[in-house]
């Protein structure tokens, strides 16, 4: 046998080889034998580290916001760290898509609505401590963004059976589930980050194109709002309140509008919007400490008249005029565009079983992020305003607007008027009807405050 001996037995069978002693040959060179663990399998061990530092960072920035709110809800904080914790223990026991469309949708709204709110803040304001854990925010949805997508590198389970028709209900299963899952968790998730992330948007002071000054109003707590001041040129003035998520800078047109007239007008940031301190609120439900504050600036100023003093809302705006107006008798009179609560539109305009559940599920989710408690109906503080007058306007936009101004002026009496506007979009009366608009509303508070 070449290269060796062959020992036979006693019948001369080959049994064994022995080499020879001696200096041997090199094997020849062969394929390199892969390391263990490549570099799919490493990937894959890093899906649970990252999971739990993304969820650890998100839950810490949600809690940050429920505990720094007036009315923390016990049962809010519980549901953040509950669910933070159940995904946290599921993810080992989730199929593949599931892991992958959980963190990658997840985390893309947590970076999403953490860089509109806290980065701009930071890039436009500079650094503040309140937006530490909104940094970290971005950052762990990031981290979700990424153990969703190294999910994709985890092994495929094994069917456990593989017929065509099995492989389709598990299929048709799967996105019935996705389904509820995002109308029960998603959707609620993304609508309260709307409510309490507010855009911080650069304010670009020349887009008044009027003289003015840039203020800033503390507030009982210490907090600063920032506001533009108009001076009055006839010894009223107006407290100009933007919608939900927006800032004085969405209402220049509005500014410029009532200075032609000779308001004094005051557009003011809410809380956590603009350039003003604190957490913002899409529902207004820290709304009204601001609006005491920016009642008492205009109260003082020398070129005021402590009673001729209004209010000039859009949107959210004008729902937090019409509350401050119902218990603060310094609002001699309040134009309100737009305002529709959301109480009061489920009134107006009853819903179905799945949009009622989605929109009681919203409210809770804002509830419990916030540490905030919901605004209560407009409906029966229409009639504590009286005598003073109020105009509404009421566009076409919203299915809601309508109807539940109709509610509004109902409850309000004979010192409520409506002006429904069907063809215009949502607080887009001045843009669209500009001499109308302006005759309308200008002419409203004029006479309201007994200027002609």
């Amino acid at each position: 046998m070449p290269g060796g001996l062959a020992v036979r037995d006693r019948e001369g069978m080959t049994t064994a080889t022995r080499q020879p002693e001696g200096p041997q040959a090199p094997p020849e060179p062969g394929p390199a034998t892969p390391p263990r663990g490549g570099r799919r399998e490493r990937l894959a061990r890093a899906e649970r580290p990252l999971l739990l530092a993304g969820l650890a960072l998100v839950a810490a920035h949600l809690l940050d916001l429920a505990f720094s709110g007036p009315d923390t809800s016990a049962l809010g904080v519980a549901a953040i760290v509950v669910l933070a914790a159940a995904w946290a223990l599921a993810q080992p026991h989730v199929t593949r898509p599931t892991r992958v469309a959980l963190g990658v949708v997840v985390g893309l709204l947590a970076v999403g609505f953490g860089v509109l709110s806290h980065g701009l803040h930071v890039v436009n304001s500079g650094p503040d401590w309140r937006d530490l854990t909104g940094v970290g925010y971005i950052a762990g949805g990031l981290l979700l963004v990424a153990a969703g997508l190294v999910a994709t590198a985890a092994p495929r389970r094994v069917p456990s059976r593989t017929g065509l028709g099995w492989r389709g209900a598990h299929a048709v299963g799967w996105v019935a589930g996705a389904a509820v899952v995002a109308v029960v968790g998603v959707l609620p998730f993304a609508f309260a980050n709307m409510a309490t992330h507010a855009p911080r948007w650069a304010i670009d002071d020349s887009a008044v194109g009027i003289p003015h000054e840039d203020i800033r109003i503390a507030m009982h707590d210490g907090r600063k709002l920032s506001a533009w001041y108009v001076p009055s040129r006839n010894g009223a003035a107006v407290l100009l309140s933007h919608g939900s998520g927006g800032s004085r800078g969405r209402v220049p047109a509005h500014v410029r509008m009532l200075a032609r007239h000779g308001y004094g007008v005051l557009a003011l940031d809410n809380p956590g919007n603009g350039e003003s301190d604190g957490h913002s609120n899409g529902l207004g439900d820290n709304a009204q400490p601001a609006i005491a504050a920016a009642l008492d600036y205009l109260e003082g100023r020398p070129d005021v008249d402590p009673a001729r003093i209004a209010g000039f809302g859009l949107s959210l705006g004008g729902e937090v005029l019409l509350d401050a107006a119902s218990h603060d008798r310094r609002l001699a009179a309040v134009v309100s565009d737009g305002a529709t609560r959301p109480t009061d539109g489920d009134e107006a305009r009853p819903k179905g079983a799945l949009e009622g559940a989605l929109g009681w599920l919203t409210m809770r989710s804002v509830r419990a992020v916030s540490g905030m408690k919901t605004s209560p109906s407009l409906i029966p503080m229409m009639p504590k305003i009286a005598p003073r007058p109020v105009l509404l306007v009421a566009g076409g936009g919203f299915p809601d607007e309508i109807p539940a101004s109709r509610l509004y002026r109902d409850a309000g009496g004979a010192t409520v008027q409506l002006w429904e506007l069907p063809d215009t979009g949502h607080t887009a009366g001045l843009r669209k009807h500009p001499a109308a608009y302006e005759r309308r509303t200008v002419g409203f508070l004029d006479h309201a405050l007994g200027l002609r």
